[in-house]
């Protein structure tokens, strides 16, 4: 097989900065393309190889058209939202190869209530759950039970169509907004109401190509917007990888029980399933329960499990495309890896206005963000600057990233999450007060931040 040497991904949120900064710790890649732009993307050997187009991700006719003109040798998918819409079947059926699951794989994210039965058909374990169309029959399901309850719009909504209600009161207001407000749209014209499951949330993150699986190291996310998880649900505030929970017996359990049956599901009901797959799971005393599929990676998962990740990442994703995932391709690096995200000040509720972002010139003269060359090899640095909602003042003309400018205003805080900083340390103490150092330094209008990531209870 051909080494890729040119690679397209496709989005620009942190997730796909993090695969792209994995990327370009190859030597042998010629030339990364990105679309939409992100100016977060690194390259440590200074030679020019990161390229932007301006094709939205949900342009699929644009973005098959974008890969063919560069003659793209691999194309990555980033977000959900292309994935459900099938732009991996189109550039697979125009002779690109790509990373990401097929349309009628990939709704097991697109739909929840697909994922509920795929769940139920296949035995895997998770929440029990009643579908609703109708307000009213939702109201009276509502009015039947006690305690918490989790409901959930079945369409994709950004991450943000799910709303856990610690009582019926709160749960009869929040199915108001999802079917009479329709905060989330046509998103919201099936809504799932599901058992609140307790306990302590993991993550895993899963290669999947052809007829096998291999799980990268587990996470955990902090969903809530404020310490001590209170306020809104978001779509992550930090993440640490790997999380002290996932213990040895949840890691085999993990595979045995919701990865194994899984794996057989696909074949059994022969989905197209070459890419990244997240599991949110939860940790309950009845054995590990699934809450989620993402068919691609985490945000901001991917910020904290790919630095600890070493592998070829151009030849193992071509491989990958091909229906292929050789046995022993990534590597774990030692050590432990934490993300903080900044987020605007209305986040998660409403857009703020466009802030400048200063203090990464002060990361730069600490040496924080210097790649490390070890042996012939490129490692990530102790800090890396995952931009999801940031733009470039002026012009956008040849790539340029945050060692090439040195402007203090040149980027600007303009999405609800701005950027993730992910820190490595040799545990996960010591890349939390990395973290926490390094976000000292960084400053925008309204910058809002948990300030316990990674403070164990």
């Amino acid at each position: 097989m051909d080494y890729p040497r040119r690679i397209l991904i496709v989005g620009n949120g942190g997730r796909e900065n993090a695969i792209g900064n994995a990327l370009l710790l190859s030597e042998r890649l010629e030339e990364l393309w990105i679309t939409p732009a992100n100016w977060g993307l690194v390259d440590h050997i200074g030679s020019g190889r990161v390229h932007t187009l301006d094709v939205p991700a949900m342009d699929l006719d644009g973005v098959v058209r974008a890969a063919q003109e560069i003659q793209a040798g691999l194309v990555i998918v980033g977000p959900e939202d292309p994935l459900c819409a099938g732009l991996a079947d189109r550039l697979r059926e125009a002779g690109i190869p790509a990373v990401g699951p097929g349309r009628e794989a990939a709704r097991l994210e697109g739909s929840k209530l697909y994922a509920k039965q795929f769940m139920r058909r296949h035995g895997i374990p998770t929440a029990d759950f009643a579908e609703f169309t109708e307000l009213d029959a939702l109201l009276a399901h509502i009015d039947s039970g006690e305690g918490p309850l989790v409901l959930k719009a079945d369409g994709l909504a950004a991450g943000k169509g799910v709303m856990v209600c610690a009582d019926r009161q709160e749960a009869r207001e929040a199915a108001k907004v999802l079917m009479e407000e329709r905060r989330f749209g046509d998103a919201a014209a099936m809504v799932l109401a599901e058992e609140c499951l307790l306990g302590r949330e993991i993550s895993f993150s899963v290669l999947i190509s052809g007829s096998r699986a291999e799980v990268l190291p587990p996470s955990s996310d902090y969903k809530r917007l404020q310490d001590d998880d209170k306020g809104p649900n978001t779509g992550g505030m930090g993440n640490i990888c790997p999380t002290p929970w996932a213990t040895d017996e949840v890691i085999v359990e993990f595979s045995r029980d919701i990865l194994a049956p899984f794996m057989r599901g696909l074949r059994a009901d022969d989905l197209d399933y070459r890419g990244f797959l997240f599991v949110g799971t939860m940790i309950t005393p009845q054995g590990l329960k699934v809450i989620e599929f993402n068919v691609r990676f985490g945000d901001p998962e991917a910020e904290v499990v790919l630095p600890l990740c070493e592998a070829d990442w151009p030849q193992l994703l071509a491989r990958m495309a091909a229906g292929e995932l050789p046995e022993g391709a990534v590597a774990l690096r030692e050590g432990a890896c934490l993300a903080v995200v900044l987020a605007s000040g209305n986040y998660p509720h409403a857009k703020s206005e466009p802030a400048t972002i200063s203090g990464i010139e002060r990361l730069h003269g600490q040496g924080l963000l210097q790649a490390e060359h070890e042996g012939g090899r490129i490692r990530p640095p102790l800090v890396m600057l995952h931009f999801a909602g940031v733009s470039r003042e002026g012009e956008a003309g040849a790539y340029a990233n945050h060692f090439e400018i040195d402007a203090e205003a040149s980027y600007l805080a303009t999405g609800g999450r701005v950027l993730a900083l992910s820190a490595h340390g040799a545990d996960l103490s010591a890349a939390r007060r990395l973290a926490y150092e390094a976000a000292g330094n960084l400053h925008f209008e309204g910058m809002q931040f948990r300030t316990d990531i990674g403070k164990l209870r």
